[in-house]
């Protein structure tokens, strides 16, 4: 136990002299990692303590983490070196109010050091009239998860420089850092992958029951948990898929062919498929392609963050095959109205489709 306070002691003063003056364009680097959940630990040590340098620095820092957070009304796909650009723009709008003290400093020193000595778990055991001779410090590994509501898309940097993008009411989880033999996300929903090349840690997609591989590539995973069926769409390279529940059954993917799996019966059926319907969400587009109601109000709801409520008899050959791009939820809903004869209103967050 002494032995470990020893080292976080040491730790701090280390970061209190060694990070004193660190240049802005690394602190640029290191906050957009930040910001995006894919900076290291030593990164995050030297953010922390370039805020801890200053009132300015601490009150930038605040503000960037701010503005990360605000939301805007339409759903949008966030780019995050225009956001960083904008945090930054709003960021440094703010002024020191006094020179920093030394008190101050060791006021943050000290915040520094709660913070290391809590980010581990210790353990250590002892026998009566016997000193303790042994500590023993176990690090319990981290996961890292990304949760998007209906209504939102994000842009997401991963540890190995894969960038995910995750669609609305879906999520992804993965291990800090990637630590392992493979780079392993599981996900929720809907995400387009664009995959690092690494060939000795494949990258690996857990969705449902299957399992996407590949070693550098691009495509598309749906597998929302509302949906009869789910798909992995290829754009460029090549993906091996494995049913987990189904030893022996898999399947290679070439670019511009997707598979179709029913998770309920296992089986595969692999087709062509469009790009702008498979991947047109991350561009803004809502696509419809010969999608009953149900589809229609699903992805809706999805899209924009609402409820919807079906009233009446739907016709029986009630289908939608149209693209809207970046339109409101009212324009979508007028246009359908016309060609697709129903009647809307809109209160709220719910929605009212009467038939």
């Amino acid at each position: 136990m002494k032995n470990i306070q020893n080292s976080l002691r040491l730790s701090l003063i280390s970061v209190v002299y060694y990070y004193v003056n660190v240049p802005e364009d690394h602190i640029d680097q290191i906050l957009t990692k930040w910001l995006t959940n894919t900076a290291s630990y030593e990164e995050l040590e030297i953010l922390k303590n370039w805020a801890n340098q200053s009132e300015e620095n601490l009150e930038l820092m605040e503000t960037f983490q701010k503005v990360w957070m605000e939301k805007t009304a339409e759903p949008i796909l966030v780019n995050v070196d225009e956001k960083i650009n904008e945090i930054w723009e709003k960021g440094m709008l703010v002024k020191p109010k006094r020179p920093v003290t030394w008190n101050l400093m060791l006021k943050y020193a000290a915040a520094v050091f709660i913070v290391l000595s809590s980010s581990f778990w210790i353990f250590y055991s002892s026998q009566p009239g016997k000193e303790k001779t042994e500590d023993i410090v176990e690090l319990a590994p981290s996961f890292t998860f990304r949760e998007n509501k209906p209504g939102q898309k994000t842009k997401i940097f991963l540890p190995d420089g894969s960038i995910a993008y995750l669609n609305s009411s879906s999520s992804i989880k993965y291990l800090s850092g990637f630590i392992g033999d493979e780079r392993r996300v599981y996900l929720e929903g809907e995400a387009f992958f664009e995959v690092a090349k690494d060939v000795s840690k494949p990258f690996v997609v857990e969705s449902k029951t299957i399992e996407t591989i590949a070693l550098g590539t691009a495509f598309n995973v749906n597998a929302f948990n509302d949906a009869k069926e789910m798909r992995v769409s290829l754009i460029e390279g090549e993906v091996r898929i494995n049913q987990m529940e189904t030893s022996g059954k898999t399947v290679t993917l070439n670019p511009g062919k997707e598979l179709l799996i029913d998770p309920e019966t296992h089986t595969f059926l692999e087709m062509s498929f469009k790009l702008e319907d498979v991947v047109g969400w991350k561009e803004g587009k809502l696509v419809f392609k010969q999608a009953s109601i149900d589809e229609v109000s699903r992805k809706l709801e999805r899209w924009y963050g609402v409820q919807i409520q079906i009233k009446g008899k739907v016709p029986a050959k009630w289908k939608v095959t149209t693209v809207y791009e970046n339109q409101s939820l009212k324009n979508v809903l007028t246009d359908l109205q016309y060609s697709k004869k129903f009647a809307y209103e809109i209160k709220d967050s719910h929605v009212i489709i009467t038939f």
